[in-house]
This record gives structure tokens, sequence and C-alpha cells, in this order.
């Protein structure tokens, strides 16, 4: 069986093929992740445009701008239907066509009419305040690649091409089953000896972020373990990855060990020595996933991370692992790792590249660390304690932050 994260992770990668694409209305494809490139099928701007209002001038070969002649006022939309010629000017607006014979474009606020004659308050170069065909894109031009995420901007681009529709790859449905006996639904009032779900919400929140449909959230409760199985099996078939909490180690049993054992799966990997969540696992059942994670919420969040979201990033065609980054970290760490730990941190970028902070609240059971982290600091096995001003390499947990 693996025994390291990265052979861990890729035995996970190498069993996932991404999903099917669908088709998407463009104001829906903000967030999903493009299947296909698309190319510029023409120049963008296609003529030659006004940058602002003011007038287009053609000056005579004098150079002359305090004598041009104002012959109309071109509004948005309409097609100019003659040339100016020399000693002429017509009013235009930000965005509009320029006609031809044009020399440059001055600024309304530049210029003083009178008689209908324009007379310039400034210098003029030739060119000035004209948008060129093909000065933001050219015929050919990449305006979408493939396994890209939708921004806002990608909208508007795709929108100006007359992109009304594209093609992304499906979202991967995801269910989430607790395992602890003791764990009650959020909104209930937790007797002594049980606990509130806060893993389930926790990583349905995560699963939305990193693209995916959430199918389920599920607590095992006091069924027994004939009753588990079922579930686990209809979550499977109604999902590509079933995210499992808790149950990885209780009375000296690996509870989700026995169930992926009797449902048939085939485990991908078991007991990989890192902290928090050293009982992380996988298998795989067809071409559905389970991923295991431990059922405290600090050591359930970085599981997710390392294990979980690779997997959906996968299923969607782009860059599984977490960005690595080295960072000056800014507060010590006192302990001396025994297996290699992931400490939550917040990560911030500076001039001459990144720095961290231990965030507090380390144990796997505490929350508080979880709040603002946004990066894991990435401690080797044997690791002694750490001085503030240390270098560390980091795990950004997110992909757009660099």
């Amino acid at each position: 069986m693996l025994n390291s994260l990265e052979d861990a992770q890729q035995e996970i990668i190498k069993n996932i093929e991404p999903l099917a694409a669908e088709p998407v209305s463009l104001l829906e494809a903000v967030g999903r992740i493009s299947s296909t490139e698309i190319l510029a099928d023409c120049n963008m701007p296609g003529e030659l445009r006004s940058a602002v209002d003011g007038y287009a001038v053609n000056p005579d070969l004098s150079g002359n701008y305090d004598q041009l002649l104002v012959i109309g006022q071109l509004k948005m939309g309409e097609v100019p239907n003659s040339p100016l010629v020399p000693g002429q000017a017509v009013g235009v607006l930000t965005g509009g066509l320029v006609p031809d014979g044009a020399v440059a474009v001055i600024p309304h606020e530049k210029v003083q009419i009178k008689d209908n004659y324009l007379k310039s308050l400034e210098f003029v170069k030739p060119g000035n305040n004209f948008k060129q065909p093909g000065e933001d894109f050219q015929k050919g031009d990449l305006i979408l690649g493939q396994a890209t995420r939708i921004t806002p901007g990608l909208v508007a681009l795709l929108a100006t091409f007359g992109h009304g529709q594209i093609q992304v790859y499906r979202r991967p449905r995801v269910s989430i089953l607790s395992l602890g006996s003791n764990v009650v639904p959020c909104s209930s009032q937790a007797a002594r000896g049980e606990i509130r779900d806060a893993n389930g919400p926790m990583l349905a929140s995560l699963v939305k972020l990193d693209g995916g449909l959430i199918s389920s959230v599920e607590l095992a409760g006091q069924k027994d373990m004939t009753q588990i199985k079922t579930q686990l099996l209809q979550m499977l078939e109604q999902s590509e990855l079933v995210i499992t909490t808790g149950g990885t180690y209780t009375d000296g049993i690996n509870e989700i060990h026995v169930l992926i054992d009797e449902i048939g799966a085939r485990p991908l990997f078991r007991e990989i020595p890192i902290q928090p969540g050293s009982h992380n696992g996988g298998a795989i059942l067809g071409s559905r996933l389970i991923v295991s994670l431990s059922g405290n919420p600090a050591a359930c969040a970085v599981g997710y991370h390392l294990f979980a979201a690779p997997v959906l990033r996968a299923l969607q065609g782009i860059e599984p692992l977490l960005p690595r980054v080295n960072a000056i970290c800014s507060s010590p760490y006192v302990k001396k790792t025994g297996s290699r730990r992931f400490v939550r941190a917040l990560a911030s970028p500076r001039e001459d590249g990144w720095t961290v902070s231990i965030l507090p609240g380390q144990k796997p059971s505490m929350i508080r660390s979880l709040v603002d982290c946004n990066a894991l600091i990435d401690l080797p096995p044997g690791h002694p304690p750490m001085e503030a001003g240390s270098e560390v390499a980091i795990l950004l947990l997110d992909r757009s932050a660099v």
C-alpha cells in the first residue's frame, strides 16, 4: 500500500477521466471550466473607432487645426457615408465609427467651436484617440483556452465575440456521509455525548467552491453496518465522488475500511502518514470514487484539500494539485514534527514573495484555525521547532492567488 502523500494523490488522479462536456448559457457560465478552446473569428475592434467623445479631424496640408469646418455629428451606431476631406471635422462618440480620412480625434473639452469652425486647444498627433482595428484582439487569437475557469472578464470577452453559449465540463456530483454515531444534524439540540455536524456543511461549502454539485449530505447515526453499506452504495449511484468523514478509527477498527471492503471497492491508498488526518483513505468502485477523511474538523479540512479537492479538479479537466510556493513565516512553531505536518496558516503576497503566519487553534479538533485559513505550511517529518523568519513551503488553497 502507498505510504506518501504524493503517491496517494497520483494513484487517485490516474483513475480519473474528465467528465463529459455540456453546453451552458453564457449567463450561467461564470465559475465553470471550459472544455474547448475558442479563437477570435475577427479583429476586435473590427474597424477604426473613436476612444473619446470629440471630433474626428482632417487638417489641411499646412496642419492648421484652427479653421476646421464642422460638417455634422455622428450618432452612436451611425455609419459614416462619406470621408473627411482636408479642412473638415465631424463630431464622434466614444466607441463610434470614425470616417475615412480622419487623422485623429480631439476630445470635446479640448476644442472651441465658433460659427461651425473648430479650433483645437492642444497639439494633435496623428492617430490620437483612435481605437485601431485589431488592437485588442486579432483574428485567430486565443480568447478562451481549454480547461479555463470562466471569469466575469471572460464572459464579457465571449459576449463581445458573439458566444451566447459555450461548452464546459459537467460539474462533479458529490455526496457526503458522516460515520460518527454520536453526530447529530447541526440544527439539532445535541445531548450530552453528542456533537453537531460541522463537517458536512463545511465539506459541502468547499465542494461548491471547487465547482461540484452536492447530491446529498447525510449522517449514518445509529444505523448498523448493513444499513450504512446500503446508504453508501446509494450515494455512489448518484455521485462521482463520495466523501466520508469520521469512522476512520473507532475502537481499534477502521469502519470505513470495512465498508469499502464489503461493497467490493478497490482501495487506492490507506493510512498516509501525515498530521492532521493520518487515517485518510481513497477507494474506487467502477468509476465512482470514495475519499475517507478524519472526523476532527481541522483534520477533515486538511484532508479535503489534499485528497478530495484534487479529485474534483481532475474531473473538470484542470490541474488537480495545489500550487506550492516558498514563504517567510512571521511566527514561530514550537513543536518538533513526527510525521509530515500541515499547519493551517494565513498567507499574504508581497512585492518580494510571500509571507505566512500560523493561525491559532492547531489541534485537529479545533475549528478556530479554519476561519481565516488560506494556506497550509508543509513541514517534513522530523522538522525541528521553527523560529519566526524561517522560510517554509506552503500550499495555497486559493489557486487564483498565483
